[in-house]
């Protein structure tokens, strides 16, 4: 209670002669106004609420008994979980409406506009309050109230993309409907196009469903907004890969590097596009920038393999003693390093190896 409610009791008797001064009440409702505040005060809030709505049939824009009304709608959706997206719409509404009300008033006072900025945050707050409600319905596998929960807060804010978002994937990983789920995000797109997460959800949408083409336009629509976003541009990489378009696949994945130099999961794709493309010495140089940071015998395998196809028998010598320097129970490592040592007549090397190879065995 203390928390919704009381913050405001202290300036009760201050607001309601500021409303009085603009606002008019009939003399019963007055009396009747004067009562509720102080059941408000003393946190009766059954009996206050009664009286704030007969406040309201009087004058149905009364900005305090509106205000109030919220706050113990606001109230009841914290005590009463079951019923907290009802409390709490009815809160946003009668907050919207006390805004509404307020901001129309001429020469707003300093004191309206810390007014208004409670009321924003509060009905803002019960817009939240909606939202995570419906999440935790999902959770629980209670969809259909996650449905209905979801539909409410989109339709409260319609600014807000992340209830339809939540609708769509609903439609779509719950309810299978993905032409419903499509629909939903193509409509969000008409009124926000150039929304970068909303054009990155969309691009994924397509995605998964394999339309790479699609998928491609929706993330390079996002890049365009967001052009030093690596997660987009590895999305890009992607998509021109499924579609057998490598060349433009690595540019993309090269620009991530360009932005982020150290960004392994980039220089990973990037050598998967070159050895896939047969770009051996190209696909060395992002090997050896993967192993300098960061070591596994996988990398490190196809290093010395890469290395013996192109004949490379020094570089062999090294990377497999680097090899055998990170894991000392690797007998490739040290195979390796007996090849590379074979072709390049390093006597010295053969020797030392052969014997930590017998002791391997």
């Amino acid at each position: 209670m203390k928390r919704v409610i009381l913050i405001a009791i202290a300036a009760v008797l201050i607001l309601s002669g500021c409303a009085s001064a603009r606002q008019k009440l009939s003399p019963r409702a007055n009396v009747t106004l004067k009562d509720a505040n102080v059941y408000y005060q003393q946190q009766n809030v059954e009996k206050a609420l009664l009286g704030y709505k007969a406040v309201l049939q009087d004058n149905p824009d009364y900005v305090l008994a509106l205000r109030r009304v919220a706050d113990i709608n606001l109230y009841y959706g914290e005590k009463d979980p079951e019923k907290t997206i009802e409390y709490n719409k009815t809160a946003f509404d009668l907050y919207s409406r006390a805004i509404s009300v307020t901001e129309a008033f001429p020469n707003l006072t300093e004191k309206d506009n810390v007014d208004l900025r409670d009321m924003k945050k509060r009905k803002q707050s019960a817009w939240t309050r909606i939202f995570s409600a419906s999440d935790r319905l999902l959770t629980a596998g209670n969809t259909q109230e996650a449905l209905k929960g979801f539909e409410t807060a989109a339709a409260l804010d319609k600014d807000r993309i992340e209830p339809l978002i939540k609708l769509k994937d609903i439609y779509e990983n719950d309810l299978k409907d993905v032409v419903k789920a499509e629909q939903i995000l193509l409509k969000l797109y008409q009124s926000k196009p150039k929304e970068v997460a909303l054009l990155e959800e969309i691009g994924a949408f397509y995605f998964n469903k394999k339309d790479y083409t699609k998928s491609l336009d929706f993330f390079s629509k996002a890049s365009v907004e967001a052009p030093t976003n690596t997660n987009l541009l590895m999305n890009i990489s992607f998509c021109y890969y499924e579609m057998k378009m490598y060349p433009e696949a690595l540019k993309a994945t090269q620009a991530v590097i360009k932005l982020e130099p150290r960004n392994i999961d980039a220089l990973k794709n990037a050598k998967a596009i070159a050895i896939n493309q047969n770009n051996d010495i190209l696909a060395l140089d992002y090997l050896k920038q993967i192993l300098n940071l960061e070591e596994s015998d996988e990398d490190y395998l196809a290093i010395c393999a890469l290395l013996n196809k192109v004949s490379d028998y020094a570089q062999l010598v090294v990377w497999g003693e680097k090899w055998y320097s990170y894991d000392e129970t690797s007998k490739d490592a040290v195979r390796f390093v007996l090849l590379g040592a074979a072709n390049t007549k390093d006597k010295a090397k053969e020797t030392k190896y052969l014997k930590i190879l017998n002791n391997l065995k």
